[in-house]
């Protein structure tokens, strides 16, 4: 709708209307101070809703700083509502973990009198376990991985009621945290005290803090595998060391020969090498496709909780077959069935294609 219409229209009457060419001059001049002071007025509400912009982005921006200060990727999870409240964008702020084809609400910050965050606790709210099931607005959310401005909550059908009307939510925005190519929660945002209803520019601000709190979640895993790996590879090479010793302590070279012959000895290291990567072989022949897929993981650094969530499987399974690995192979420990994994994949590299 043209803000200036009555403007215009005042204007395609005033040669009709006006009988002499000073009236017209003074009409044509009041309509042109009316139009600069709405024009003005224009220009001042779009100027004040980009600096507001401005400051919105910035402190949001802040806040995810603060957050990648932290190394543990659940204590990033668990701060991220508390640092989007303390923005003061948004009255309340709720986390949730997504698991398997259900989310669950984690934690639901809101301000007090004073604006600073505080956690709410509800009891029934932090019980709950939500089907991710059509046409749920959330399960939207998770399938198409964007967030979702949510007006007139309380008569949308595509709500969780019991939710909804537990919070008394009027209108709000969800928006997924995804790591590593997965949704691994929901970030939920209202301001119930704000009189105007939320708009796009609250829907992209939540959405920029979820995925930085879904990178800020993947550096932190990073870094804990590659330290997880680190120590494994010296546990691993420590067990090599320690098998392989025994058997290379009677080797030696005779000298003393013109030709520089090799003293009799049982067998050479190459020999040993090979009778090892052999024994190996036979002893990973007898795992099972998903037991050699475990052993890969678990030689990549996992923890049983990682190769849960990789294999899609309770920890209780993955325990239990990394017990049928530690059992076939003969191995007493994890460090020694990465060992024997370790010098299969180097067998393979190096054996003719």
């Amino acid at each position: 709708m043209d803000p200036h219409g009555s403007l215009l229209r005042r204007d395609s009457h005033i040669g009709t209307e006006l009988s002499t060419p000073l009236e017209a001059y003074v009409s044509l001049s009041e309509l042109a101070d009316e139009w600069a002071e709405r024009t003005a007025a224009d220009t001042a509400r779009a100027r004040q809703t980009s600096e507001g912009f401005s400051r919105a982005l910035s402190t949001t921006v802040d806040a995810l700083g603060q957050l990648r200060r932290e190394t543990d990727p659940d204590a990033i999870f668990a701060l991220a509502p508390q640092m989007l409240c303390e923005t003061r964008l948004f009255d309340r702020v709720m986390v949730s973990r997504v698991r398997g084809s259900a989310w669950l609400p984690q934690a639901l910050y809101g301000r007090d009198a004073d604006g600073q965050a505080v956690l709410e606790i509800d009891g029934v709210v932090e019980s709950l376990q939500i089907p991710l099931a059509s046409p749920l607005v959330e399960a939207e959310v998770v399938r198409r991985r964007l967030p979702v401005l949510v007006t007139g909550a309380q008569d949308e059908p595509r709500t969780h009621r019991p939710l909804i009307e537990r919070t008394g939510t009027r209108d709000y925005v969800v928006a997924p945290i995804v790591a590593n190519a997965v949704v691994v929660g929901l970030l939920h945002a209202d301001s119930p005290r704000r009189r105007e209803p939320l708009t796009a520019l609250d829907r992209d601000l939540v959405r920029l803090f979820a995925d930085g709190v879904g990178l800020a979640i993947e550096r932190a895993q990073l870094s804990e595998r590659s330290d997880q790996q680190r120590k494994r590879v010296e546990e691993a090479c420590e067990a090599v060391f320690q098998s392989v010793s025994p058997l290379t302590d009677g080797l030696s070279l005779d000298l003393r020969s013109r030709n520089v012959a090799v003293s009799p000895r049982p067998s050479s290291a190459s020999d040993l090498g090979r009778r090892n990567e052999a024994r190996d072989l036979g002893r990973l022949a007898a795992l099972t496709a998903r037991e050699r897929e475990v052993l890969a993981l678990m030689a990549s650094g996992a923890t049983n909780t990682q190769l849960a969530d990789r294999l899609t499987v309770a920890e209780s399974t993955v325990k239990s077959h990394v017990k049928h690995i530690l059992h076939k192979l003969g191995t007493a420990n994890r460090a020694a069935a990465i060992a024997c994994f370790l010098r299969e994949s180097r067998s393979d590299e190096r054996r003719p294609r």
